[in-house]
């Protein structure tokens, strides 16, 4: 087992590599750059003072010389400083990532606690009424997209209701009513569309499972239907789950922009494409490194969790 974790930790170390060098790659042939955008902001920026800007920045040195200095700053924890708003790295992601994280979270527990019940029920009753209203659920979830579902949601929740999600974020720590009411409906949002693969796959698992031999067994010994289906079968039928779950919540840190550009929440997501938006260089690729990381470490914990799920499976 150690021996298997070492070699996947030596393993990412290229992986990360090759991803440093894409999205360093990647922003330098973008058109325009950093400069423009800045002085498009700010006004009148004399020549030589954007080229004394450039120097500062150490932008006019080869493309060799940034990515070595860059990657010695991601090595060494310390990122530097947005070229745009002159704040510390660091202190952009402390404010962003619990955002993130929080909606993450929170759309992960909703999505599992849709999909795996529903699932189960579908399998175990296939072919019913309610196999067929759980299959459209979940196929519903997968077609519809997160920028129009949020948008109905709150255009519905103002007319109906009278209601919309409070402006200006504020932490669960500070004020956990206000701050609950800002995050749950794009977190519910998050959920249902991710509950929808995890829902297809239980079902699909779950029957695969149900028509095993040791399920039979465990039938013809006269076992209650629950103990059948969520000690024997369940816990066999979840791998191909916890795949799809470890990717989803790789998925939740990159790729919640739409929902937190919606509910107007400052997180990852966001930060990531204002930093886009304006070509601020060290922003971009540290989010990218950082969801690169993660990416990673979620496929190995993913990987380990397989054992624990079925003691048959060796790492060598």
């Amino acid at each position: 087992m150690y021996k298997y974790v070492i070699r996947r930790l030596l393993l990412s170390v290229p992986v990360l590599l090759l991803s440093s060098l894409i999205v360093f790659g990647l922003m330098r042939v973008m058109p325009g750059d950093a400069l423009t955008a800045l002085m498009g902001e700010s006004g009148n920026v004399s020549a030589k003072d954007l080229q004394k800007l450039r120097m500062d920045l150490g932008l006019d040195r080869p493309y060799y010389q940034q990515y070595g200095i860059w990657l010695w700053q991601m090595v060494s924890l310390n990122p530097g400083y947005s070229i745009f708003t002159n704040e510390p790295i660091p202190v952009a992601l402390k404010k962003a990532i619990p955002v993130t994280l929080e909606l993450a979270m929170l759309a992960i527990i909703l999505g599992l606690t849709i999909a795996i019940p529903v699932g189960v029920l579908s399998a175990t009753r296939q072919d019913t009424a309610s196999d067929y209203v759980g299959r459209v659920v979940a196929v519903s979830g997968l077609s519809i997209p997160d920028f129009w579902l949020g948008t109905l949601v709150i255009t519905f929740s103002a007319i109906w209701f009278h209601w919309i999600p409070p402006i200006g974020y504020v932490s669960l720590w500070d004020q956990p009513w206000k701050n609950l009411q800002q995050v749950l409906l794009p977190a519910a949002i998050l959920g249902f569309r991710l509950s929808a693969a995890t829902m297809r796959m239980t079902r699909s698992t779950v029957l695969e499972v149900l028509r095993e031999d040791y399920v039979r067994t465990a039938w013809a010994k006269g076992l209650a239907g629950k103990v059948v289906v969520y000690k024997h079968a369940l816990k066999n039928a979840l791998i191909p789950v916890v795949t799809i779950v470890g990717g989803q919540l790789g998925v939740l840190l990159a790729g919640t922009v739409v929902v937190e550009t919606i509910f107007a929440l400052p997180g990852m997501g966001r930060l990531t494409v204002e930093a886009i938006l304006y070509r601020d260089y060290p922003i971009v690729q540290t989010n990218v490194m950082l969801i690169a990381a993660t990416l990673v470490t979620l496929n190995l914990v993913v990987d380990l969790t397989y054992a624990w799920l079925d003691p048959r499976i060796r790492y060598s």
